[in-house]
């Protein structure tokens, strides 16, 4: 940041507890299954009622299988009391999360935020030994998306909780395919995965991996994943130019990194033991 510190704070240290009770049902008949749950879940700062649904149908001889899902959130978030009438780079940031849902702090109040998300995909296994997956994954947001404890300098000293758009939708398709190599003893997996929203980001990954049997008892893996993103179109790493216009890049800052433009890669590799009793060698 031009002005020599960091332009990204974060005002609170949160200790939290998170309490999740959910329940659920399945029906089935031959090869259709239909399911349904629901999920109730609290911390000191949020809360989340949430509800999905499901259906699953084999087909081809339970080689071919599709799966449609469905989930629905509606939240709470705890955030900070605003002055009257101040403008989102007057905003302050939580200091705490004491006080959230009690109804007596005038200091704290709740935002909502619905999640709408949607899911479908096919699995096919091609021969005993190629197996493939094709899943679309999509989900509408709405609502006070911001973090509440963070901070973004905007220059002169002024630190405003950061400020993202109440809308969101995001999409993403990933393809997967398994082979195994039985005369090796030998497993091979990759996927590819492309995701993009209307923050205006793009992002995609690659994956790779290895697995082999090395007599009866040991595996050794080996697993690569590349991975690069673009930034939202509000991101910066420079919000020092004090009130718009030169200083949030637009309406909206934020300093999330993960809405930031990154690349990652990723290298790994185990080893398993499997112990068996002598009666299962029998």
């Amino acid at each position: 940041a031009t002005s020599g510190a960091a332009d990204v704070i974060s005002t609170a240290s949160v200790y939290d507890l998170r309490n999740v009770g959910r329940g659920g049902f399945t029906l089935r008949k031959e090869n259709v299954s239909v399911t349904a749950g629901y999920a109730y879940g609290t911390e000191n700062d949020y809360r989340s009622h949430s509800f999905n649904v499901a259906a699953r149908t084999e087909t081809y001889e339970h080689n071919t299988i599709f799966e449609l899902s469905y989930a629905r959130n509606f939240d709470s978030v705890c955030d900070r009391v605003q002055a009257s009438g101040a403008l989102p780079v007057r905003f302050r940031a939580l200091e705490g999360s004491e006080g959230c849902f009690t109804g007596t702090d005038p200091l704290r109040t709740t935002r909502a935020v619905q999640i709408d998300g949607y899911q479908g995909s096919w699995s096919q296994s091609w021969t005993p030994s190629f197996v493939t997956q094709l899943t679309y994954t999509g989900q509408i947001i709405n609502g006070f998306q911001s973090n509440p404890y963070r901070s973004v300098i905007l220059g002169q000293g002024v630190r405003a909780q950061e400020y993202v758009p109440e809308n969101r939708a995001r999409h993403s398709l990933t393809a997967r395919a398994n082979y195994y190599l039985k005369p090796l003893k030998a497993a091979l997996r990759f996927g590819v995965r492309g995701y993009w929203d209307t923050w205006s980001i793009a992002a995609g990954n690659v994956e790779a991996e290895a697995e082999k049997y090395l007599g009866e008892v040991f595996r050794v893996g080996l697993r690569a994943r590349g991975y690069k993103q673009s930034g939202a179109l509000f991101w910066s790493d420079d919000y020092t130019g004090g009130d718009p216009p030169l200083g949030p890049k637009g309406q909206y800052f934020t300093g999330d990194r993960e809405l930031s433009p990154f690349w990652s890669l990723t290298l790994g590799a185990r080893v398993m033991l499997q112990m068996v009793r002598p009666e299962e060698k029998a």
